[in-house]
């Protein structure tokens, strides 16, 4: 009988451990659920492509390439309310205010350029159902930077083009409080526009 009790008591508190992790309610990652009395149930990531240029080269003597160019994405946010049928609508002025991006080095390729976080400022409606908004993924200096460190000899990746994970940290709020979110995206970085 001693066992049984002393299993139910680890039971017991392993599972008050559990409901602590993941930061409240809602997809991996996201917090505020309970403040906000908004879940967020999924945030990812699409780009045209993953494939993102950093050099511009001379074609001929009177031919450049047309310019680097930000790179965009589009995130999509699905939401609901916490409490269904509320009479309080958690989605009244409710909107992504902030969203920072970090560049993590792929695990096989510790050698790459290290990139600068960038913040960005969306300030997109968040509505009951899916959110679909631009954000800038990266920039036209990080680009040169990163091409400068490649080229320069300053950082050697094992691979070209190297591979990037872009997480997606981003902040919204409504009348009730704060929450965040966040996503990541696979990307590659090299000169992919030669003449």
């Amino acid at each position: 009988m001693k066992n049984k009790s002393y299993g139910f008591i680890i039971g017991l508190v392993s599972l008050v451990l559990l409901a602590g992790c993941g930061g409240g309610m809602g997809a991996p990652g996201s917090t505020g659920g309970d403040e906000t009395g908004i879940v967020i149930q999924s945030a990812t990531l699409s780009v045209d492509s993953p494939d993102i240029d950093t050099a511009i080269h001379a074609c001929s003597a009177t031919t450049v390439e047309t310019g680097l160019f930000r790179t965009d994405a589009t995130l999509n946010v699905t939401a609901t309310g916490l409490v269904p049928n509320s009479a309080d609508d958690p989605f009244l002025a409710a909107s992504v205010e902030q969203c920072t991006i970090t560049y993590k080095k792929a695990n096989e390729d510790p050698g790459g350029p290290i990139i600068e976080t960038l913040t960005v400022y969306p300030k997109a409606p968040l509505i009951s159902g899916t959110s679909s908004f631009p954000i800038t993924l990266m920039d036209i200096e990080r680009k040169t930077r990163w091409w400068n460190d490649f080229s320069g000899g300053v950082f050697t990746p094992a691979e070209y083009p190297t591979h990037y994970v872009a997480v997606v940290v981003c902040t919204y709020k409504n009348g009730y409080g704060i929450g965040s979110f966040q996503s990541e995206l696979d990307i590659w970085l090299a000169d992919f526009n030669l003449c």
